[in-house]
Parts: structure tokens; C-alpha cells; sequence
């Protein structure tokens, strides 16, 4: 009977080990369900900034919170759900000149999300986009500017089809598509808050 039981807990100890090292973390390495990942951090929050407004000599933060009536149209021209709550909207000038709109957004990639800031210029298009996070351990290819260049100068008007409009990432088509959506997603957003203010 003890054998029995001594054979039972080994087992049940090396199911639990097997379980962790997929769901827990293994000297600091985290675990997805398609493998091993390891966090990739590619841009704090200052060093995106420093980026993107480049030129700024002054940079401030404008916070916005769109009503549910604002976030209903949105969704109507999107197309898909759109979280609600508080917008952190980054801006920049230089001397006199409006350097426009910078954004942190995330989007679901293949099991995690992606964390990518946008960069709008003040007539409303896309100037950068930059992958800051990414939390897999396939499909960071997204991260390359050959992808991510592909957003330059559209606005809230173009359509940004995966595929169509924006080629995707070989192996990658679940984080081309949430970084395609997210784009759209704060195009549509800059666009509602600010509307006329922006430079046509």
C-alpha cells in the first residue's frame, strides 16, 4: 500500500512540475501555451516619446475620458467593441508648430497583448508607429519597421485591411492584426476628439 502511494505522489509531482513550467514562471521566464516567451521591453514610455516628438521642445499630457455616446460612434465606424475608460493623449510642439498626437495603446496578439504607441501628426495622419512591449515568443517580427511603415501617412479615412491595405507579418497574422486594429482604432479616436483642431 505505501509503494502504491509513494508512486501516486511521485506522479502527481511531476504532473504538477510539468504544469507549472507551462502556466508559471521558471527563473523569471514566463510561459505561454505556444512555448516559451520571454518579455521583450524594445521602448519605455520616455524613450518612445523621445522618438517620436524628436523635435519637441515641449512635450505635455492631455487626459480624456469619451463618453459612451462617443465610444458607440466609434464603434459604429469601426465595426468592433471598444473598451471604455480614460485616453492619455501625448502631445508635442515645436516653437509655434503643432506636432500633433502620440497615443499608448495595446491589442491582443496571439495569447498576449501587444503594447505599441501611435504617433498621429497634426492634419491626421499616422508619422510612427513603434512596438514598445511584446509578450510571445513567436511573431515579434511585427516589431520591424518594414511592417510598421506601412501605416505612414493614413488617417482616419483609410480602410487598413489586413492584407489588402497592410501586408502582414509571415507568422504572425494575429499580431499584425491587433496592431493594424489598434491603429485604426486610435486614428478614429484622435480624429473624434479633436476634429477641427487638427491641421487640414
Amino acid at each position: 500500500m505505501r509503494s502504491f502511494f509513494s508512486i501516486l505522489l511521485m506522479v502527481l509531482a511531476l504532473v504538477a512540475g510539468a504544469m507549472s513550467s507551462v502556466y508559471g514562471q521558471n527563473d523569471g521566464v514566463t510561459e505561454s501555451p505556444d512555448g516559451q516567451e520571454a518579455v521583450k521591453v524594445y521602448y519605455t514610455e520616455a524613450e518612445a516619446l523621445a522618438k517620436v516628438f524628436a523635435k519637441a521642445d515641449s512635450l505635455w499630457v492631455e487626459n480624456w475620458e469619451p463618453t459612451a455616446t462617443e465610444i458607440s460612434s466609434v464603434e459604429q465606424r469601426l465595426g468592433w467593441q471598444v473598451s471604455p475608460g480614460p485616453i492619455q493623449i501625448h502631445r508635442g510642439r515645436q516653437g509655434d508648430k503643432d506636432l500633433g498626437y502620440a497615443v499608448i495603446t495595446e491589442e491582443q496578439g496571439r495569447f498576449k497583448p501587444i503594447t505599441f504607441m501611435v504617433r498621429v501628426s497634426a492634419r491626421g495622419q499616422v508619422e510612427m508607429v513603434l512596438v514598445m512591449v511584446y509578450r510571445e515568443s513567436r511573431g515579434d517580427g511585427v516589431k520591424r519597421q518594414r511592417f510598421l511603415k506601412q501605416f505612414r501617412k493614413k488617417d482616419a479615412e483609410s480602410s487598413l485591411r489586413l492584407n489588402r491595405d497592410i501586408v502582414g507579418v509571415s507568422g504572425a497574422t494575429m499580431s499584425s492584426r491587433g496592431i493594424t486594429m489598434g491603429v485604426k482604432r486610435v486614428l478614429a479616436l484622435i480624429e473624434l476628439r479633436y476634429g477641427q483642431e487638427a491641421e487640414r
